[in-house]
């Protein structure tokens, strides 16, 4: 006995058609999501770190800039504070510092002839619980010092005993010195590298990079204007500074400010260069919001999938 079966050509067509249209609905949203994720440059959740500060021993000023004669001395003060609940005792001791990189992480000596340029009137002091205390100290500087920066540490450290009676718990907090020795110094710098976005979607930073080539420190200013392309008008201004030291290469980060409304931006950097003339430095990008974006992305994605779902019908 032989079946016979009618397939009717037209149900074919169709479940072909709604074969097709979900596949290209699947890959708009698999496209979508990974643009999404990557435009909104999502972090996972275990990434988030919960950091806790305790307050222990505090000092102030954290830094001074100071300008001293070779052969001359100078008084400066520092308070210290004790925001425990029990006495201790603090040692202050001064060391040369200088930077190993361009995020600015810090090294120390002990055994410079600067850090001897210090004296502090009393190099050991106790404080009782919430006890706060002025600690007077002197630079003295020898007049054969060259005209130029020098970078004193002042710290100020204490020895505690943990809970147990086991542990020594120590603490070490620095005032730092910015000094010129006046003379002949220069202060200046150069822009090495500027990288800014193309494209901006939600919160982004500009980056710069730049050396001081001088013989001093100098603070490099800087700012940013955001400037619309249709109206001229500026939409957002930005600025700060970043003390560069002799001899380095600094990296300066800024947050990019979010316009009003979407579209297209002159950005216009201006970057300090000690006494040299500032650096001006032209780009332009696109900002739009993550949604916004996603939004024009499906429907981008939804013409093509209907231009090829069209042709492909014409052919069949």
């Amino acid at each position: 006995m032989n079946l016979l079966i009618k397939i009717n050509p037209g149900v074919v067509l169709v479940a072909e058609s709604m074969e097709l249209k979900r596949k290209s609905w699947l890959f708009i949203v698999v496209i979508a999501t990974l643009f999404f994720s990557l435009y909104l440059n999502v972090s996972p959740l275990w990434a988030k770190t919960v950091t806790e500060t305790q307050k222990g021993l505090t000092l102030s000023p954290l830094r001074s800039e100071l300008g001293i004669n070779p052969g001359s001395s100078l008084d400066g003060d520092l308070v210290i504070t004790n925001s425990t609940q029990k006495t201790m005792t603090v040692d202050l001791t001064a060391e040369e510092f200088s930077v190993i990189n361009q995020h600015y992480d810090y090294a120390f000596s002990a055994r410079s002839d600067i850090a001897k340029w210090i004296n502090f009137h009393e190099p050991e002091i106790s404080l009782a619980a919430g006890e706060s205390k002025k600690v007077k100290y002197t630079i003295g500087v020898p007049i054969s010092a060259e005209p130029g920066g020098r970078y004193i540490s002042l710290f100020a450290s204490t020895s505690d005993v943990g809970d147990d009676s086991s542990v020594n718990l120590r603490q070490r907090i620095a005032s730092l010195l910015y000094v010129t020795i006046v003379g002949s110094v220069t202060r200046s710098g150069n822009l090495v590298s500027l990288s800014s976005p193309v494209a901006v979607g939600g919160q982004s930073h500009w980056s710069a990079v730049v050396r001081n080539s001088g013989t001093t420190h100098f603070h490099s200013r800087y700012s940013l204007q955001l400037i619309n392309l249709l109206s001229g008008k500026i939409e957002r201004v930005s600025s700060s500074d970043a003390l560069i030291l002799p001899g380095s290469l600094r990296l300066i980060v800024g947050d990019l400010p979010s316009p009003p409304l979407p579209g297209f931006y002159k950005l216009i950097y201006t970057i300090g260069l000690g006494d040299m003339p500032a650096k001006v430095v032209t780009r332009y990008a696109l900002f739009l919001e993550p949604l916004v974006a996603l939004s024009i992305l499906i429907i981008i994605l939804s013409l093509i999938a209907a231009f090829i779902y069209r042709r492909r019908s014409k052919k069949a």
